[in-house]
């Protein structure tokens, strides 16, 4: 696994250019601890850096690839913009809820560990925010799920999980998805503010296929000038509140999303793996605070989402803590 991921990192992600020295260096750990539970989206271990405010997406400030991808884009023809761009390695693990038994459940959700890369670029003002992001990985044993599992569990003390031989089946996944913000309310109370932030999105992919709309509302301070950390959806799979080096808030962001595929459920796209029966309507709601102490920025998120699949019997809701350090 730690070979797959120094080779991504070399592959998609030069850590500076000549233009542009990293700005911000973060680390998160998504949990269901934080809800004493231990099934489903179990653990994610995630790690993002990347520029706050760059002048062009070109290849002063990307990789050739991702620069030529840019500047076809929609992002590098609007005006008046500020640009950032971010990238994120990550390994998430998925198990069933009832991880004791070794043998198949059928009606349970599939064991998924997956290896990811991605890369975000975002256009933005203080009212306006598009952003354009691509993941690419894998899944199946080679993400190396049931090492780190049991590693963690052995630290930790706690019960084996049982069922990693029914894992899905080693398969490249990727997902193209865009966003669009709209900081549409905002109104000072006293030394502090509020704002209300919608928002659209759609993906599309073999790791996943949706359409969705969503409303975040914040309370704090420096709210414009941290916009690029908002957002109007709770936190999904490589998706999450960004960090901002301005002020403090707290948050509570609710979703609704169409899904058409979802790999973590349906299983693996071109062989026979196990699978359930997707629900395609689905909601979330996350809450939380971002709070900033001079160079270090931490960002808390509890988590909750409707059902994913037919039949099942417990809600899938973790926690998720960044810690990250801004180098300006």
């Amino acid at each position: 696994m730690n070979k797959l991921i120094i080779v991504l990192i070399i592959i998609f992600t030069p850590l500076s250019y000549a233009e542009n020295d990293v700005d911000f260096f973060g680390v998160t750990l998504e949990n269901d601890f934080f809800f004493n539970d231990d099934g489903l989206y179990t653990n994610g271990l995630i790690a993002t850096w990347g520029y706050d405010d760059v002048e062009r997406l070109d290849e002063q400030a990307l990789p050739d690839w991702l620069a030529y991808l840019a500047q076809k884009s929609y992002l590098n023809k609007q005006q008046d913009k500020r640009y950032a761009i971010t990238y994120t390695v990550a390994q998430l693990i998925q198990t069933a809820i009832d991880d004791s038994v070794e043998e198949l459940i059928a009606e349970d959700s599939p064991y998924v560990g997956m290896l990811a890369w991605e890369g975000q670029l975002t256009a933005y003002d203080h009212l306006t925010l598009d952003r354009l992001t691509l993941i690419l990985g894998m899944v199946g044993p080679v993400a190396s799920a049931e090492f780190t599992q049991t590693a963690v569990h052995n630290v930790v003390d706690a019960r084996d999980t049982r069922g990693w031989g029914n894992q899905i089946g080693n398969e490249a996944v990727f997902r193209v998805q865009a966003d669009r913000l709209w900081r549409i309310y905002d109104k000072t109370l006293g030394n502090t503010e509020f704002d209300v932030v919608s928002g659209v999105n759609a993906g599309i992919g073999n790791f996943r296929s949706d359409i969705g709309a969503g409303v975040g509302l914040r309370w704090g301070q420096e709210l414009q000038n941290s916009f690029l950390s908002a957002s109007a959806f709770p936190i999904q799979k490589l998706n999450r509140p960004q960090h901002s080096p301005n002020g403090w808030y707290f948050f509570v962001n609710s979703a609704a999303f169409y899904v058409a595929n979802d790999i973590f459920m349906n299983g693996n796209t071109f062989q026979d793996s196990h699978s359930v029966s997707l629900i395609h309507q689905q909601f979330s709601i996350s809450t939380g605070f971002m709070v900033n102490l001079y160079h270090w920025s931490i960002v808390y998120t509890l988590f909750q989402q409707s059902a994913q699949y037919q039949g099942q019997n417990e809600a899938s809701r973790y926690g998720s803590i960044t810690v990250s350090y801004n180098f300006d």
